[in-house]
């Protein structure tokens, strides 16, 4: 079994394969010496993509949060009807409605708040605006103390990795802490995966240990078969269900830090004038000519800014994102992308490579000179591995701060294997170039 799809993509997995033992995930370095999670909030937000993935990722710290009175919300992107496709016993919307009714079951007691998106299964990467749309209100509600979960932004599976990464995103940008549980990470995953890692324990005493088995155990659909047709089997094995025994685990999902360009951001609102002058106005002019599609699904802008350029994309985009790791940018960003309905911005350093979401679009202007080459070329064949269009556009000018030029960048971005330049565009100020999947 391989932890990793073709071109680095998801991990390849099944739920029948026995994956790691658990002893041997039990005795590996990360989880031997990993520090019992502290914190003890006053209000916690876990939030699933599925009916069934707060109870085994995060259960024992729900249980531990109603113990001592802390409000806790439960927020369910979709209702898992996509949990057993081909299956000859229930329909997807039968299996919805029995996948809810197991839910409200197993949380009976906890006394938690329950908000359900009814997104559709299997295509939260595509509905990412609307999974932040629904987070950003509820962990803005959450004391300075609160705690958000979400299932582990890197778990191998597409629905669980964009509930954590916008998770975590929202949670960085209003401050609040952010935790995500490994779920089919401990399938797919080897004992080495969380070294390094801001890993937490979560001790679960034998009374929440038989509470959180008495509430897996109400996902009836998912631990036990429909019917014997080989498309009814059970989603959680036995093996599977193993790793959720025992005590649980969090990975610390790291908070926002300071940039470079917070205090001219929050001093001057727009200090590159990117609406005002004419370089900006011209050269945005450029690359929205120089798409090669008329139209496409969701264009991603890294390090927005302003995010007028992200305002711009969303004219030819069903859905414009712009990412930066300032927050004061974000913050004018968000009146730049005010009328436009299709547009919306997130937190994101670029280390943290592209988030989580169905990009068919990547735009790198002007950011490529401010980032590490290795880091620049992480994003570019993380674009590329997605199938999408790359578009880079930098001043040809020199400065203090700047990592690389404008020929730099450009040279590396289209020296990355695998893409193919069909647009080069050279003049005095700057460099316009568009790759795509050779």
């Amino acid at each position: 079994m391989s932890a990793t799809g073709p071109a680095g993509g998801p991990p390849r997995f099944d739920g029948a394969d026995a994956g790691t033992a658990h002893a041997d995930w039990l005795a590996s370095a990360a989880l031997r010496d990993a520090a019992v999670l502290e914190a003890e909030p006053s209000a916690l937000l876990v939030v699933a993509a599925h009916p069934d993935d707060e109870v085994l990722g995060a259960y024992g710290s729900m249980l531990a949060a109603a113990r001592r009175g802390a409000a806790v919300t439960v927020v369910v992107a979709t209702d898992g009807e996509g949990s057993h496709p081909g299956s000859p016993t229930v329909d997807p919307t039968a299996l919805a409605r029995l996948r809810r009714a197991e839910h409200e079951a197993s949380l009976a007691g906890l006394g938690a708040r329950i908000v359900r998106l009814g997104l559709p299964d299997g295509a939260l990467q595509e509905r990412r605006r609307e999974l932040v749309t629904a987070i950003a209100p509820l962990v803005a509600a959450l004391p300075e103390d609160g705690l958000v979960v979400a299932p582990w932004a890197h778990d191998g599976h597409p629905d669980h990795e964009a509930v954590g990464d916008a998770s975590a995103a929202v949670a960085r940008e209003l401050g609040r802490a952010c935790a995500w549980a490994p779920i089919w990470s401990w399938l797919w995953g080897e004992p080495g995966l969380f070294d390094g890692a801001a890993l937490r324990r979560v001790p679960l005493d034998d009374v929440a240990r038989a509470a959180k088995a008495t509430a897996i155990a109400a996902h009836r659909s998912q631990v036990a078969p429909l019917s014997p047709h080989p498309a009814d089997r059970a989603v959680l094995t036995p093996t599977m269900l193993e790793r959720f025994a025992g005590d649980e685990w969090l990975l610390l999902a790291p908070p926002a830090a300071a940039t470079a360009f917070d205090d001219r951001y929050a001093g001057e609102g727009d200090p590159w004038s990117t609406r005002d002058s004419w370089y900006e106005r011209r050269k945005r002019q450029v690359v929205l000519a120089a798409l090669p599609e008329e139209r496409y699904r969701l264009a991603l802008e890294v390090g927005c800014g302003t995010a007028t350029l992200t305002a711009e994309l969303a004219g030819r985009c069903d859905g414009a994102l712009g990412v930066d790791a300032s927050i004061p940018a974000l913050a004018e960003a968000r009146r730049t992308i005010a009328g436009a309905a299709n547009a919306w911005v997130e937190h994101r350093a670029v280390e943290q490579g592209l988030p989580a979401a169905a990009v068919d679009l990547v735009v790198l202007s002007e950011i490529g000179s401010y980032v590490e080459p290795r880091v620049l070329r992480g994003l570019v064949e993380q674009a590329r591995d997605r199938g999408a269009h790359v578009v880079l556009c930098h001043w040809r000018g020199e400065g203090d701060d700047l990592l690389a030029s404008a020929d730099e960048v450009h040279a590396l971005a289209a020296g990355v294997p695998g893409l193919r330049r069909i647009v080069e565009h050279r003049d005095e100020r700057f460099l316009v170039d568009v790759l795509v999947p050779a």
